[in-house]
């Protein structure tokens, strides 16, 4: 138990300590010579004793790195700096980097392009893609946009996963001691085999999880994506008597939609509204023919009275 918490209390404080390195280039220098370590451990680590092997993985802390490039070059050469990228990774192996999705979107008037690649790559691979970076560019004509470094410490979850497995282990060794020697009633049997079932789910599950995070920290994921550069828009003296024209045509359409629009939002007031105004101006009509006439009645004050 005390040698587990200090396990515990050495990944936390190697955590902080990586956590705590202050820009992005010290982020970056600390993640290539951890990709150097990586490399080293995958090419010599395999002869090793597996206490060494653990001795080793504990003494360092285990971080998973997300690497991003943001590429930007002319519509008609992006194309070109996808595919030598797209290339080089497929010639490398799966061993060596790996496609993971890759996507493309263009606008509809043709003057924007953009790709993406999503890769698990070798350290020694990103190595060698760092290299031959600036070559890929400048044949391209291309230029670095964007670029970020990201990482993850997963020492914790390592060793605490590391630790459950090693219980569920033991677990299901007295289980399986219990079923082989001490067979009893069949409700104790069903019971017991249930258990052990369980048991190996979990070890199933938890040697899934390491794996992930030992395969995330053995390799790096990669996001490359490009950008096609926006084309210099003229700036001649004519330039707003050309765009005037350009737009009378979407103008006069725009104006011609909000008449047909209106048009028809005022169709059924129209309708509705003769038909009412006819059958009120007959019925006025008939009520005062239907009114009664009223006789004059003489003057009293005349000379004929």
């Amino acid at each position: 138990m005390t040698h587990f918490k200090t396990v515990l209390l050495t990944s936390a404080m190697l955590g902080l300590a990586a956590c705590s390195q202050p820009a992005s280039e010290s982020i970056q220098s600390y993640a290539d010579s951890k990709l150097d370590h990586i490399a080293a451990d995958a090419s010599g680590g395999m002869g090793r004793e597996a206490a060494a092997g653990a001795a080793a993985d504990i003494s360092l802390p285990q971080i998973a790195y997300d690497y991003s490039y943001g590429f930007s070059a002319p519509s008609a050469s992006l194309s070109d700096l996808l595919n030598r990228h797209q290339t080089a990774c497929e010639k490398a192996g799966p061993n060596a980097c790996l496609l993971i999705s890759t996507s493309a979107s263009q606008n509809p008037d043709d003057r924007y392009t953009n790709y993406s690649l999503e890769l698990r790559v070798s350290p020694a691979w990103l190595k060698q893609f760092q290299t031959g970076l600036a070559d890929d560019l400048k044949n391209t004509k291309g230029r670095m946009a964007s670029h970020s470094v990201t990482s993850e410490d997963l020492s914790l979850n390592i060793v605490d996963t590391e630790a459950r497995l090693k219980n569920k282990l033991a677990l299901r060794d007295r289980l399986q001691d219990i079923i082989r020697q001490r067979p009893g009633k069949i409700s104790e049997l069903i019971e017991a085999e249930t258990q052990l079932a369980q048991v190996q789910a979990d070890i199933d599950a938890a040697q899934s999880a390491l794996a992930v995070m030992k395969k995330r920290v053995a390799t790096v994921h990669l996001t490359l994506s490009y950008h096609s550069e926006a084309v210099a828009a003229s700036t001649s003296s004519f330039s707003p008597i050309t765009n005037a024209l350009n737009n009378v045509v979407g103008h006069f359409m725009r104006t011609l939609g909000f008449l047909i629009e209106l048009f028809a939002v005022l169709l059924p007031l129209i309708l509705l509204s003769v038909p009412a105004i006819w059958y009120g101006r007959k019925w006025l009509k008939a009520r005062k023919a239907k009114r009664p006439k009223v006789s004059k009645i003489p003057d009293s004050g005349s000379p004929d009275s």
